[in-house]
């Protein structure tokens, strides 16, 4: 049978469309961590070839359904190509996005992102170890970058049985680095920021809300370097105050205000969000637009329910701050968060608040960001435009 994994009797995600097996769905195997195996139906039918690494608890993710490809290097780069020339179609104005989405380029536990002339990679499953020089070549082929740099010192790289480091895996490397986002020039750190330096899928929200910011006063918590509050200050908002907690994102925010030309007009602010956010609140209404744009408050479903009693929190005071006729723009990426339940929880928020609101706007992430249709997981990103009356 070679390298073969099969599943046990029951209903299955991954029959229904869904890019991963979890162990507990799997009879156990001798099979090698990282190795690529097929995995088949309980009945031996053919499901798909994919990496099996038996110390995650996602222990089979799919590559591909076909059972005459084989998944070699040549299979790397065809798929690399393929995300690429998409990107390039889609977007050829943008010198920043993503250039790999994980499970939703068929590619699992990759993530590449374009900055201008420095690609930043993050490598999440054991499986692509083997494959890495070639992923390298690749992408050095498609984009004649200056350097690619890796991005590995992340928690589940442990647990996938890797080692946990960032390094330099191609030319040189250039950060911080600037680019340009709807107008704005933005310094990214790629080495040294969240993520891989910055959050590329909120770019057209940003666009956006930028077109609703003209002439309003605005709030912006959780800014991190300011790339919503800046936006809104180059779009013609009268006067912009952006919170964050960390020192480092808000020195850089201000340093990306003042190569602007916007620091008259934006207030950077190192506070907790939260306590900002009440005492503010406290006050009344003062503002025309906020923006709420945490980090995710959950990684599990275990934690969901704190979860949601965050997201209650920050969405009353933010009602709270803004005037009738004013405008809450309110994101949630933690992906066990549903859009439904994101909902719920501004309309307990509202009636807690004792205002009304409607939503104008259910958007999410980029395009450069797609999602899988079996894996409800990838649209993580929800963002929610709110009428405040």
């Amino acid at each position: 049978m070679g390298n073969t994994l099969r599943l046990k009797p029951g209903s299955h995600r991954i029959l229904e469309g869904a890019p991963w097996a979890y162990r507990g769905e799997l009879y156990h195997s001798n099979l090698a961590p990282g190795s690529v195996v097929a995995l088949e139906e309980p009945n031996g039918r053919f499901v798909g070839r994919g990496f099996f690494n038996p110390a995650s608890l996602i222990a089979f993710r799919l590559l591909s359904r076909d059972i005459h490809e084989n998944i070699d290097a040549a299979w790397f780069r065809k798929q690399l190509a393929e995300a690429a020339a998409m990107r390039r179609e889609l977007l050829p104005d943008r010198e920043a996005y993503r250039v790999v989405n994980s499970e939703a380029d068929q590619i699992p536990g990759l993530i590449v992102d374009k900055y201008g002339p420095i690609i930043v990679i993050e490598i999440l499953s054991l499986g692509l170890k083997p494959f890495t020089s070639a992923i390298i070549e690749s992408l050095v082929e498609i984009y004649r970058p200056e350097g690619i740099y890796e991005r590995g010192d992340v928690a589940v790289r442990s647990k996938e049985g890797l080692p946990r480091e960032d390094r330099l895996v191609y030319g040189k490397l250039e950060s911080p680095l600037a680019i340009t986002e709807n107008g704005v020039v933005f310094t990214i750190d790629v080495a040294g920021g969240q993520k891989t330096g910055h959050f590329l899928d909120q770019f057209n929200n940003r666009q956006r809300i930028g077109e609703l910011s003209a002439g309003k006063v605005v709030f912006d918590a959780f800014c991190h370097t300011g790339a919503f509050a800046l936006t809104c200050a180059r779009f013609g908002a009268n006067h912009v105050v952006g919170i964050d907690i960390d020192s480092e994102a808000i020195a850089r925010a201000k340093d990306n205000a003042e190569q602007n030309g916007l620091d008259t007009r934006v207030d950077f602010t190192v506070a907790n969000a939260f306590d900002w956010l009440r005492k503010e609140s406290d006050r009344g209404p003062q503002y025309d637009l906020g923006i709420l744009d945490p980090p995710a408050f959950t990684k599990s479903k275990d934690t969901v329910a704190g979860a949601l009693r965050g997201y209650k929190e920050i969405n009353l005071r933010g009602i709270k701050l803004i005037r009738p006729g004013g405008l809450l723009v309110t994101s949630s990426c933690s992906y066990h968060v549903s859009e439904m339940q994101f909902i719920e929880v501004i309309r307990d928020a509202a009636k807690d608040a004792k205002r009304s609101v409607r939503i104008l706007e259910i958007r999410g992430q980029g395009i450069d960001h797609p999602i899988a249709p079996g894996l409800p997981e990838s649209r993580y990103l929800k963002c929610l435009v709110c009428y405040v009356s």
